[in-house]
């Protein structure tokens, strides 16, 4: 997250311990094929699909969660330094870790959970995501200004594309012919042709230049995160400017920009969830949470429901009414009612809370509490905490569940 990160940690990174990676076996779905001396690891695609995956970023560890028995099933030391986050590939039997500070994204076999390949990615790799069609992966290089389209099958950089300004995340358009790439360094986005991988044009914020002098976006207060729902239509926030950027993919028009509230963060918009009907960004400038609209993108204001440094907005489709935001400084989840924009409940996680990744049938909510050291499991019906994990390594950062609702700050 650049200077966002060292601002509020300051803090010297964890060098990385010997490898050590612990196996799991479940429910049979045909053996693999053996791998030298080490016997084949026998792992459903139930099994594979029921994990959710913790990266830590002060230890290299990646800690694997079982939801279904809500354990911990075992550990991969990945040897990363600065660890950001994981992607999955499109059958979740790898997992790619982008490790910032040593400039790589580490393979997982997540039969096996073992180290099985480490890419150079130069430039402080940090977010990374899945074409919808699984056949790329794009790793944003902050520092080097550029992306590495990565093939995840054969684990090898198809292309490393430059000209971005502090990319900090890349989205792909339900179309399969573009990806949108939020520059937090400059007040407009990228569009990436998919097939070319060459860059096409700019979006910028109305009354803005598309120049690299005239965009520039001093302190990273450009667009954190460019997401895309299920609709086709992108929201991204502009954090200095606190204006929304809504853009039509399925006909590539710039829509009209929403006013918010100071210091937007992200609008939480991509997800696999069909009936939620709002779309919430974070104001850190005044703690308030703004509600667009899926349809009308009528905007409402909800006071007090996040802080100056809220992470993450969560939905389940169980309760399509009900919205979670991570309260970094608060220590807290607060629900949000987002029919009346009524704070409903306070969830005390006992500690900073990053990021959390919704399962896809709604039914958790898996949230990383970082100054804790623990992973707590929230019941999103009834909001109660049901399991929390303390063995996750030091300061967990981001949680990747297959098919879930992902992201990552």
């Amino acid at each position: 997250m650049g200077k966002r990160w060292i601002d509020h940690l300051r803090v010297t990174l964890v060098l990385a311990v010997p490898l050590f990676a612990s196996a799991c076996s479940s429910d049979e779905d045909g053996p693999d094929t053996n791998d030298g001396d080490k016997p084949a690891v026998s792992v459903s695609k139930e099994a594979l699909i029921n994990r959710a995956y913790i990266v830590s970023k002060l230890s290299d560890e990646l800690t694997i969660i079982d939801l279904k028995k809500l354990e911990i099933i075992g550990q991969v030391r990945t040897l990363g330094e600065g660890n950001h986050m994981a992607e999955l590939n499109a059958d979740f039997t790898k997992a790619f870790v982008d490790s910032a500070e040593t400039n790589e994204s580490v393979v997982v076999d997540l039969k096996k959970l073992e180290v099985t390949n480490r890419l150079e990615i130069t430039g402080h790799p940090t977010h990374l995501s899945l074409s919808r069609d699984g056949k790329m992966m794009a790793i944003v290089e902050e520092e080097d200004n550029a992306i590495s389209f990565v093939d995840p099958k054969t684990e090898t950089v198809i292309k490393r594309l430059e000209g971005f300004m502090t990319p900090h995340f890349v989205r792909w358009a339900p179309d399969g012919q573009f990806a949108y790439v939020a520059n937090i360094g400059a007040h407009f986005l990228t569009k990436v042709d998919i097939q070319k991988l060459e860059i096409v044009g700019t979006i910028p914020l109305d009354g803005i230049e598309p120049t690299p002098r005239a965009a520039f976006a001093e302190d990273e207060t450009g667009f954190a995160d460019a997401q895309i729902d299920s609709d086709g239509i992108l929201h991204a926030a502009d954090i200095g400017k606190g204006r929304v950027l809504v853009y039509d993919t399925n006909s590539q028009e710039k829509l009209p920009e929403l006013e918010v509230g100071p210091k937007p963060w992200i609008v939480y918009a991509e997800h696999p969830f069909t009936t939620i009907q709002v779309r919430l960004v974070p104001n850190l400038g005044d703690m308030t949470i703004t509600s667009i609209k899926a349809k009308t993108r009528a905007v409402s204001m909800i006071p007090d429901a996040a802080d100056h440094d809220s992470n993450g907005v969560n939905y389940s489709p169980l309760v399509p009414d009900k919205a979670f935001v991570m309260n970094r400084l608060k220590e807290e989840i607060s629900v949000i009612d987002t029919d009346t924009g009524e704070i409903t409940d306070h969830i005390a996680v006992g500690g900073t809370t990053e990021t959390a990744s919704t399962t896809p049938d709604g039914k958790w909510i898996v949230a990383a509490v970082s100054s804790a050291n623990k992973v707590v499991v929230i019941d999103a019906v009834t909001n109660e905490i049901v399991k929390t994990f303390d063995n996750v390594g030091k300061y967990p950062w981001s949680v990747t569940i297959p098919n879930g609702q992902n992201y990552c700050h």
